[in-house]
């Protein structure tokens, strides 16, 4: 193993220790701490419970901690109460040891209100509020990773697409910020890709995006997993993303490849890179899909070269 392995993490409720699988934090060595939505932290109990489970989390063996900031009812661009909770996330963070916060646009769209949406506006006053976010950190540690979204929600009825393409994220690379960065999600990028491949062949146009493509702005840290079916306007059928490799529906070669571009691009700029499993499960307190997707990565040779394979996914006890 060399400096720049990376560390396989899991994920767990912030506010539900039950949820952190203990074998994976003592083995493998790494957890990343989720709120799901903005009212989960809205009173000072709540707060205290997470800071707890965070500090729980190192108690249980986890060698690297990495936070997620809420997705839902947690508009940190537009809303001041919410920006102070990404302030007090990112100060929590720093006061446990964690690394770094991962972090969503949050600028929802429902379809009907799509076509007269101004995206480049929008991005601009995220990238705006990131720039008011790192100034007020200083000399913090923490660092931010911006992390792409897919192109359209799971459920084919809205859009949160400040951030999908690589290109997008060069309004953020101009602030020449060392702390921001990307989360690149290779799971969301999966789902980008083709839709937008698909979209492109059926039209004759070239495609607009390659599979392997990443953004200017550094790499800080990955999310991984694998999707099945598609969102579209107007099409029943929907995505579920958070599929083991081996039964999801893009060639788990091609997402190996994916994997393996981003992961070179992370370690190119940092000797601490973390890969998140973003596994869907059945009961997230017996994980059985994580460890099914670690054992497809230690299979492939040219990415388990790259990540800290201290544990053994086939004698789980």
């Amino acid at each position: 193993m060399t400096s720049t392995a990376a560390t396989l993490r899991l994920t767990f409720d912030g506010l539900r220790r039950d949820q952190i699988e203990t074998r994976w934090a003592r083995e493998l060595g790494g957890l990343e701490a989720y709120v799901f939505d903005g009212g989960d932290i809205e009173d000072e109990d709540q707060w205290r419970v997470l800071g707890a489970n965070l500090r729980h989390a190192f108690d249980v063996g986890a060698r690297r901690l990495t936070l997620h900031f809420p997705t839902e009812n947690a508009d940190w661009v537009g809303d001041h109460s919410g920006y102070d909770k990404l302030r007090r996330f990112c100060d929590l963070a720093a006061e446990v040891g964690a690394l770094g916060v991962v972090l969503h646009a949050n600028q929802f769209v429902q379809l009907a209100d799509w076509p007269a949406f101004d995206l480049p506006g929008a991005r601009a006053r995220v990238v705006e509020r990131v720039a008011e976010l790192d100034a007020y950190l200083g000399d913090s540690p923490v660092w931010i990773g911006m992390e792409n979204l897919p192109v359209i929600g799971a459920q084919g009825i809205d859009f949160d697409s400040v951030f999908v393409r690589p290109a997008d994220f060069e309004p953020l690379a101009e602030l020449g910020s060392d702390r921001v960065g990307v989360t690149w999600d290779v799971c969301h990028w999966a789902v980008s890709y083709t839709t937008l491949t698909a979209m492109a062949r059926l039209e004759q146009r070239p495609d607009p995006v390659g599979p392997f493509d990443l953004p200017a702005l550094p790499v800080k840290h990955l999310h991984f997993a694998s999707f099945s079916g598609h969102a579209m306007p107007a099409w029943p059928d929907h995505c579920v993303e958070g599929v083991p490799p081996q039964h999801g529906d893009i060639a788990p070669d091609l997402l190996a490849g994916m994997l393996t571009v981003a992961l070179d691009a992370a370690a190119s700029h940092s000797d601490e890179v973390g890969v998140v499993f973003e596994v869907q499960e059945d009961d997230y307190e017996d994980r059985k899909n994580c460890w099914v997707t670690y054992e497809w990565l230690s299979s492939v040779p040219g990415l388990a070269a790259r990540v800290d394979c201290g544990g053994r996914g086939d004698d789980r006890t």
